[in-house]
């Protein structure tokens, strides 16, 4: 008899691997799917902490796309990191200060995240062109060109 997946946490973490120099696929989510990353100043926050973990060489990002609730990540992970104590500084410094700028407090992030190793180039090409059209699929904007929450160091279309 096969057993049905479980779900939750574990489930994520199983079979994950860190090895730096690969490239990965994130999605972090907010807690219960809140919509707190909607606004300039929080997308700003998730921006600026990405360019400092990039100058710290903790890892090296393609393309950032942040929605209402979720963000969508590309990255290469630096020497001597591992997925986990990177989301977990990222999360922690993100949620003080997107919770300084909102006025509130409490937990913003999943415990949770999502994360895909990137396997060939064409696998990379294709998984930021998807990023890109995230806020079209969602409803947000009729061209993603013209969603201003989206960071990509290479040019699209």
């Amino acid at each position: 008899m096969q057993q049905t997946p479980t779900r939750g946490h574990r489930q994520l973490r199983k079979g994950r691997y860190s090895i730096p120099g690969t490239y990965y696929y994130l999605t972090l989510t907010t807690l219960n799917k809140k919509p707190l990353l909607a606004t300039s100043k929080t997308a700003d926050i998730i921006f600026q902490s990405f360019d400092w973990l990039e100058t710290n060489d903790r890892l090296r990002w393609f393309c950032i796309c942040v929605m209402p609730d979720h963000i969508h990540i590309v990255i290469q992970l630096g020497s001597k990191q591992t997925l986990s104590r990177l989301i977990q500084s990222f999360k922690s410094h993100t949620a003080k200060q997107i919770n300084a700028c909102l006025g509130r407090s409490g937990s913003i992030w999943q415990p949770a995240y999502h994360d895909h190793g990137i396997r060939r180039d064409e696998s990379l090409n294709a998984i930021i062109e998807y990023c890109y059209h995230n806020p079209v699929r969602a409803g947000l904007v009729k061209a993603a060109r013209d969603y201003p929450f989206w960071r990509c160091k290479f040019e699209m279309e």
